[in-house]
């Protein structure tokens, strides 16, 4: 008898060591996303998200992931409220709206309170800092893109194909402005909108000191709104016919706009967040992108090996980490005009461009960041002209 419990509770010790081990069984680590209110299947922001995680799933067998797509704000303090109801381990939400989940739900108390096992990740904004800089709620983490760095990197590139403009798209239909002028469309005026303008400015001012050229003139307009607008297209068109010939937008919907309105004009304009070249091959230059991949995949990663709960509040993802770059410029690659001189000069650009992204990364350059509260300063910025 005595031999028989010795061996039960043997066997009852090995289920509950394997139990608390890392290979555990499927299902056992549940993982949830929130989309943003666009499509999950935006080619960007959203669905590099997604494909995080079903690269993670393919890798491991013992994580279920739940994807929700909202069609309403209110349904995101909704989607949290269940996911922690339902036990999520980790819950990646990329929506811009954090009040039920930092500061308070349907009168009481906040959703990362009510189920601090779940880890909350936030994304674009200092969401969980409150005004002493400490940390709210020790179950929500973070995220914030390095998108000042390849903004940087967008100015420069803009800077390299408007001094070049004439040989690289010889032949190809383009009305570009015989003028040095670029503009900023941003959907309103905060550091999360002006993060985007200041690297943009910085890379035009270090491309056009280095190749010597006379000042650009830099427009800018940042209360355009996040949706598409006959006001916002008005002030576009008259961008492009103040000759300007590359339009940088951070302005949600108002990129329909800018690249209906440099399609019309000819030209050419730069967007965000996801990779948006195809939408209007030729006219747009390139897109600054959010890797929403890297924090999904990492993270989940993490969990999975217990070193996620040791996480930093605030977690960076810049070109260094590769967790934002800009795109290949494989689209734009196709309406460079067929000749030696101009694949020739298409190549050194690009080649340009690698060598800034990896003198970002080492330090060698240090791109202001408005979302860490850093100022512009245009005194350093002797090669644009600031029309408005």
């Amino acid at each position: 008898m005595k031999r028989l419990f010795a061996l039960v509770s043997l066997v009852l010790l090995s289920l509950a060591l394997f139990a608390c081990d890392g290979s555990r069984g499927s299902g056992e680590f549940k993982v949830g996303l929130i989309g943003s209110a666009a499509t999950l299947q935006d080619n960007g922001y959203n669905q590099f998200a997604v494909a995080g995680l079903n690269k993670i799933k393919q890798e491991h067998d013992n994580v279920s992931v739940k994807t929700v797509n909202i069609s309403s704000q209110g349904d995101i303090a909704t989607s949290l409220d269940e996911f922690g109801q339902q036990g999520y381990d980790l819950v990646f939400t990329l929506e811009y709206n954090f009040e039920a989940l930092i500061t308070t739900y349907s009168g009481g108390d906040p959703i990362a309170k009510r189920y601090p096992k779940t880890t909350f990740v936030v994304f674009n904004e200092f969401a969980n800092t409150g005004k002493d800089g400490k940390r709210i709620h020790d179950n929500v983490i973070e995220v914030i893109f390095g998108v000042n760095e390849s903004s940087f990197l967008a100015g420069a590139l803009s800077v390299l194909v408007n001094e070049n403009r004439a040989v690289l798209f010889e032949g190809k239909g383009y009305t570009f402005a015989n003028d040095r002028a670029l503009a900023f469309v941003g959907g309103t005026d905060s550091n999360g909108i002006r993060v985007f303008s200041y690297g943009f400015v910085e890379g035009a001012n270090y491309m056009a000191n280095e190749l010597n050229t006379p000042k650009y003139k830099f427009y800018e307009d940042n209360t355009a709104g996040f949706g598409a607008s006959q006001e916002n297209a008005t002030k576009i068109k008259t961008f492009y016919e103040n000759g300007v010939n590359i339009v940088y937008g951070a302005a949600g919907g108002v990129a329909d706009n800018i690249r209906n309105e440099a399609e019309t004009a000819k030209r050419l304009m730069v967007d965000v967040d996801a990779n948006q070249d195809a939408l209007k091959p030729g006219h747009v230059l390139t897109s600054v992108l959010k890797k929403t991949d890297a924090v999904t995949y990492g993270m989940t990663k993490e969990l999975i090996n217990g070193t996620l709960k040791n996480s930093d509040a605030t977690r960076y993802y810049d070109l260094k980490s590769e967790g934002t770059g800009i795109t290949d410029l494989a689209t734009i690659s196709g309406y460079i005009a067929n000749t030696e001189a101009a694949k020739a000069k298409w190549t050194e650009i690009k080649n340009k461009v690698n060598t800034l992204a990896e003198k970002i990364k080492s330090g060698q350059i240090k791109v202001t960041d408005a979302q860490k509260g850093e100022a512009l300063d245009k005194s350093k910025l002797p090669k644009i002209t600031f029309v408005n």
